[in-house]
This record gives structure tokens, sequence and C-alpha cells, in this order.
């Protein structure tokens, strides 16, 4: 029998189990995973390579560039963090890997440079600015989005998951939003963007040699006050008097505009009365369980094609692109009121009604857990995954299985410990 290939994933992330699952059970993988020495997924690689809670990125890289060196053979790496994907690429450039150059990657870390790539290139997208996320004075902050139109998405150019995503309706609203964005910018710099309306998807793409192709579209629940926060997915998406293929071609022209090459991205978009317009490309599998909906609609499994990528193997990019969905799949997100989480009514009777085959119902809390407003991604409780003979079918069942599940707050008691940490803030990270 051939010897196993290597596949380092460096960091896990949050709702990634799936990954970790396709991943082990197959044959012709040995997988290894750098991860906090704490983290409950380390436990399921074959090889494990611990680093300490801080996870600096020279730690990581020496780790990693460790277990690489000592493997014989076949061998690929891999990673589904944003702040991890540039350590990603050197390694790979290092070890001359397969994988997306390290500049393009380092680059689409930072959302204002991709931003300016697509306007360049004239792929569709919203009017912005960049702004010093220093600046303090009102009179500065406004006349650094001179020109803009009201409401405007003021969000950090380097984060994710949400953090310091937060909409200004007018000139009055701009200075709380610019101090809301700011703590969250290591590099110093926010993006103005003016407001786009219409229905949100995202396009998840596999490109290879430089050729994409779509294997999902996936339609989105969000909360559209002050912050954005993805509550549900659903695909295949209904577009919404768009086309497939004018989604497609954005979303490729998008990846060619930065320079994205080799692998698999998550593009978002807005699907307005204009056409589609480009919100952001994540050069990665789409997070919140989307490449397991993929997968129980009939599509491809994304985290094997994910894993062949990264160790070179050939790709059938014409049996993709004929690739079909024949049901539905969605998951909706579990959320509460902000307080100390005293317990979690509806489990055992949304649970009886789950295939347990196909869907899934999962708590990222417990008792005694802080439950915090819902102002990030961070801030999801749980999560249903449910399937149906379509799309419609699948959101509709599982928004009434979510509905089901009650997560119980209230306020601290006098006297009360403080509460523990939200454990599931630690993924995320």
């Amino acid at each position: 029998m051939d010897a196993k290939a290597l596949l380092l994933l460096v960091r896990v992330g949050c709702l990634r189990e799936q990954a970790l699952t396709s991943w082990t059970t197959r044959t012709d993988i040995g997988l290894a995973v750098a991860e906090s020495a704490t983290a409950a997924y380390l436990r399921l690689a074959e090889q494990q390579i611990p680093l300490s809670p801080e996870r600096p990125a020279e730690e990581m890289y020496e780790a990693c560039r460790a277990a690489l060196a000592a493997a014989p053979g076949e061998k690929g790496v891999i990673g589904f963090l944003d702040s991890t994907l540039p350590l990603v690429a050197r390694l790979a450039e290092e070890f001359g890997l397969p994988g997306c150059s390290p500049s393009a990657l380092r680059n689409l870390t930072d959302k204002t440079w991709a931003r300016e790539r697509f306007a360049e290139c004239g792929v569709p997208g919203p009017r912005f600015r960049v702004l010093d996320a220093t600046v303090t004075d009102p009179a500065d902050r406004r006349a650094a989005v001179d020109g803009l139109a009201f409401p405007l998405i003021v969000k950090p150019a380097d984060s994710s998951a949400g953090r310091g995503v937060v909409r200004a309706q007018d000139a009055g609203e701009l200075d709380a939003a610019w101090e809301a964005a700011a703590p969250f910018t290591k590099a110093g710099s926010l993006l103005a963007e003016e407001e786009l309306i219409g229905a949100e998807i995202s396009v998840e793409t596999v490109t290879v040699g430089g050729r994409t192709v779509v294997v999902a579209c996936t339609e989105k629940l969000s909360t559209r006050g002050e912050s954005f926060v993805e509550l549900g997915q659903a695909v295949p998406a209904r577009l919404c008097g768009a086309s497939h293929a004018e989604v497609s071609q954005t979303a490729a022209a998008a990846l060619k505009a930065v320079g994205y090459d080799h692998g698999i991205a998550h593009t978002e978009m807005i699907l307005t009365a204009d056409g589609p317009r480009i919100i952001e490309v994540n050069p990665r599998p789409a997070g919140d369980c989307i490449p397991d909906l993929i997968r129980l609609a009939g599509g491809v499994d994304v985290y094997g094609i994910a894993a062949d990528l990264a160790l070179g193997r050939e790709i059938d990019t014409d049996a993709l692109a004929r690739s079909a969905f024949t049901s539905g799949a969605a998951i909706r997100f579990l959320t509460g009121e902000p307080g100390v989480v005293r317990r979690v009514d509806g489990v055992a009777e949304a649970s009886a009604r789950l295939d347990p085959a196909r869907e899934r119902l999962v708590l990222l809390t417990r008792p005694g857990d802080v439950v915090e407003p819902v102002t990030t991604n961070l801030h999801r409780l749980g999560y249903v995954i449910a399937v149906g003979d379509d799309t419609a079918t699948a959101v509709g069942r599982a928004e009434r299985l979510a509905a089901m599940v009650s997560v119980v707050t209230s306020p601290a008691a006098p006297g009360e410990p403080p509460a523990r940490r939200l454990p599931s803030s630690e993924c995320w990270t």
C-alpha cells in the first residue's frame, strides 16, 4: 500500500468539523493539525502539533515548518483562518507545494487593497473611501467621506467574522460607527462603503490554473441594522432575478483582479437592481458550515477538493462544472437575550425531529455562559442544519427546528460569580 500523503492544517477555526471528518476518513491522507494545545479538535489528528494559547506567528511557522520538513513524499498545507493564510502560503512556497502566491494571500487580508484592485479592473462594487482609523476630529472624519452617499458601511480593513462592521445611517452616526470599527483594525485602516441594497449571496468557487468554476451560490440571512451578523445560509441560492451566468462572471472577474489563480474561494456579493456588486473575496473555503450544506444538497465535497488542491492532485474542472444539486440544505443560527445562560429549552424536542443521517442541532453555549448583544458572528449560540427537496423547503424546516430551541438568560444576580466566557469565541480568534 502506498504511503499516506501528509496534509497539514494550520489552525482549525470554528464550525469546521466536516473538514476533519472528510480528511480523517480518507485512507490516502494522514492529517496533521497545528492548534492550541487545549483545543478539542487536536485529538482528531493523526499527527498533533500543539501550540501555546497565544499562538504567535513565528511559533506556528517553526512548528509547521518542522512537520513538513520531516515528512517524506507527498504533502500539502492548508488553512481556513484569514490570519493564517499568509503563513500557509509562505510554507507552501518554501517547500514547493501548490498554492496561491504569498503576496496575493497577504494582500487579500487587506480589504482596502482588494477594493482598489476591483475598482482598477472594473469589477462592480460600492463607491468607497479608505479611512485612517486614528483620526478623531469629527470634521476631519466627515471630510474623509465627502462625496459618498449615506447610509455608509464602516468596517476594519483587516478583520473577519463581522467584527467592527457598522452601519452609519447619516453623518450624525459617523462618529459612533468610526469608534465601533476602529478597535478591530490592526493595520489602522477602515473602509467606508456606500450601502448596497439587495439580496446578499456568496459564490463558492474552485480555481485551477486560472480557470474558475462555480460549485455553489449561497443565499444568506443577515441582520441589517447597526451591525451585520449572518444568521442563516442556504444552498442552492434563489438568485432573485439575477442570472447564474452573471453572478459566475462577476465572481471570476473579482478573483482574476486580485490574482487568485489556485484554490477555493468564498466571494460575497449583493444582487442590486443594477446587477451583482462585489463585497469581498475570501481566499479559502466558506465558513458557517456552507461546505456541509453543499454536500448535503447533492453537490461536491468542497473539503475533499481543498485537500486534493493542497496536495497538487489533478482536479477535473469539467466534471465540477457539470455538477448539479439534487435537493436543498439550510443552516439557521440560535441567538439569545443578553445575560447569563440559565438553561436551554426544546433541545430534546427539536432533536427528535431531525434526520440523524443528514441533519443536526449543535449548541455553542451552556448554563453559566455570558450572552452578549448580537453584533458579530461570535455571539451566535448554536445552529440547526436541515435538508429538503428544494431550498425553500430546507429553509422552512431549519427555521421551524431552530424556533423550537430557546436559550433562556437572565441578568447576573447580586454576588453571583463572574460568568464564564462564551466557549465558541475561542474558535474565532
